[in-house]
């Protein structure tokens, strides 16, 4: 079992922190994450002395403050030091029944990462994490730092590729790509994307599954590993979908065809599929990435970036009086190493027109 602690010392709460009025629901809810928290067995080597002092901050706490007071400072602490996947998704209301929590850990290669929450629909399954203890001698030993960098991070060799499983069986995949440190820390805050159409697998009808994160460039390395269960509601019933049908051609021979538009709470989704001609060498042949910007009919600018799989999600939120985007496929070529990307890519093609909010 966990001693208080390193529950509260988790937690953080010492710092100060608003209170508020929790409801009878809320409590139960905060006393079970508080409760599973509890469970790792307690290192012989804590300070005895450090132990008691804390215990004796946190009795104090709990005999001064009422219960409603304590376990708000308890949500409050947890809000603060995970990032939920509500914050990532513009316009996500704080009070939903669709992002389910995790909270679940596990340790690899010195680091330890943290399932937050996530969000699934049919085929997408967004999720928030947080990987800890990035320390300088942790990326060298994953391999991420140059001989001739003098210890300078390179954040496009952090790289981790993901897997769901059903029953042992791979039901889909997605990656992680590159990350930014938060401020003052050696902690990534982060989402990706699992995409499970190209295995024809509904997370709707999924209650259970296990994630497993890799390194992309380490496949010897250790792997993390985590139970789901999806137990909150699927926003597969609240999917609109508009089917599509255009087609382009790349500079380099590549076929694009968009196929579908879908939108839910969970984020506003192109369907893309790209066929490559036989013996596309991406080394040789690649031209450039494929930019999917888009006009809205309020005159505001989006774009739709590559997630996972076919799918390319809306970068921002848009105003609910939005009806349609004009959307221009294009490309953007790779320059000299070390030169900026342009912001737009070169058209390829005519623009097509989605509806949505419908």
């Amino acid at each position: 079992m966990r001693d208080l602690y390193e529950v509260f010392n988790d937690l953080n709460l010492e710092e100060e922190k608003d209170l508020e009025v929790m409801t009878d629901l809320e409590k139960q809810k905060w006393k079970k994450k508080l409760r599973k928290e509890i469970r790792k067995p307690v290192k012989a080597s804590r300070k005895i002395a450090a132990s008691a002092v804390c215990l004796g901050i946190i009795t104090a706490l709990f005999f001064t403050m009422s219960d409603s007071e304590v376990l708000a400072k308890a949500r409050k602490a947890v809000e603060d030091s995970y990032r939920s996947i509500a914050i990532w998704i513009v316009g996500t209301p704080r009070e939903n029944d669709y992002v389910q929590e995790v909270y679940g850990k596990d340790t690899a290669n010195g680091r330890e990462v943290t399932i937050v929450d996530m969000i699934a629909d049919e085929d997408l399954l967004q999720i928030s994490y947080k990987d800890r203890d990035l320390t300088i001698e942790n990326f060298e030993a994953a391999g991420y730092l140059d001989e001739d960098m003098e210890k300078k991070t390179d954040s496009a060799k952090y790289s981790l590729d993901a897997q769901l499983l059903v029953d042992g069986e791979i039901v889909g995949e997605g990656w992680i790509n590159s990350y930014s440190l938060r401020f003052n820390t050696n902690a990534i805050d982060n989402t990706f994307s699992i995409y499970t159409g190209d295995y024809g697998c509904d997370l709707s009808e999924v209650e259970e599954a296990e994630l497993i994160l890799k390194e992309r460039y380490y496949p010897d390395t250790e792997e993390w590993r985590f139970h789901l269960n999806l137990q909150k509601r699927n926003l597969k019933n609240t999917t609109r979908e508009q089917e599509l049908d255009e087609t382009y051609t790349m500079p380099d021979g590549r076929i694009i065809h968009i196929y579908k538009y879908a939108e839910n709470e969970g984020g506003r989704k192109l369907y893309v599929k790209t066929e490559r001609p036989e013996g596309w060498d991406p080394n040789e042949d690649w031209s450039g990435i494929l930019d999917l910007t888009g006009v809205t009919d309020k005159y505001r600018k989006v774009k739709f970036e590559h997630e996972a799989g076919d799918v390319y999600l809306i970068d921002r939120n848009i105003d609910s009086d939005t009806r349609s985007i004009a959307i221009t496929p294009g490309v953007i070529p790779l320059g000299e190493p070390g030169e900026s990307l342009p912001e737009d890519g070169t058209p390829i093609g005519e623009s097509f027109t989605i509806q949505v909010n419908n």
